[in-house]
């Protein structure tokens, strides 16, 4: 009874996979998600870079690249590490939210959640990563180091990031619709 209940679920597998997932839409999730985490990453970076160059303290896994490699691959090896870590999360992310567009009964409710773990990780993650920038450019306010630059950055790579996870929603909402248009015509 089991294996025919799960066989009923994807029987129809490949003629719903292919046309259902919308493998484009959801690059582009991950694409815009990318993007808007690097324009704060660039940020995170000028801010972190004014700080080593003021001899200002940063945390003991900056420290030991910088020691390693020097001051601009060091910090920039510090950012792309969390970056990576970044990208993992939602590579899974995105394709649990690809796998739940399989599902024979119940896809709504699993693409609309899976849709929300996206979108609310992205937006905690980049929340996180503006927090750390205001916080390097405090830190350079309290020293008296000039922050001007990494608060300008921080603004225009902030309204940057903030323009393509809009962008991601937008994309994962017209995702959704099309989704539900198609598989309302299938039956």
């Amino acid at each position: 009874m089991i294996r025919q209940e799960r066989w009923v679920l994807f029987r129809d597998l490949p003629r719903r996979i292919l046309p259902a997932t919308k493998v484009r839409e959801h690059l582009g999730v991950y694409l815009l998600a990318s993007l808007s985490n690097a324009f704060l990453a660039s940020s995170q970076y000028l801010a972190v870079s004014s700080a080593v160059a003021s001899y200002l303290p940063v945390d003991s896994g900056t420290a030991t690249l910088i020691a390693a490699y020097g001051p601009g691959l060091g910090i920039f090896l510090a950012v792309f590490l969390n970056s990576l870590v970044f990208q993992g999360i939602l590579a899974a992310l995105v394709v649990i939210l690809s796998l739940s567009t399989v599902l024979k009964t119940g896809w709504r409710w699993a693409y609309a959640f899976s849709g929300m773990m996206v979108s609310g990780f992205v937006g905690y993650w980049l929340g996180a990563r503006f927090l750390v920038v205001l916080e390097w450019i405090s830190t350079l306010q309290n020293n008296r180091v000039d922050s001007s630059n990494a608060y300008a950055s921080l603004f225009w790579f902030g309204l940057a990031s903030t323009i393509f996870y809009l962008a991601m929603i937008l994309v994962l909402r017209k995702s959704y619709g099309n989704l539900r248009e198609q598989i309302g015509r299938q039956g």
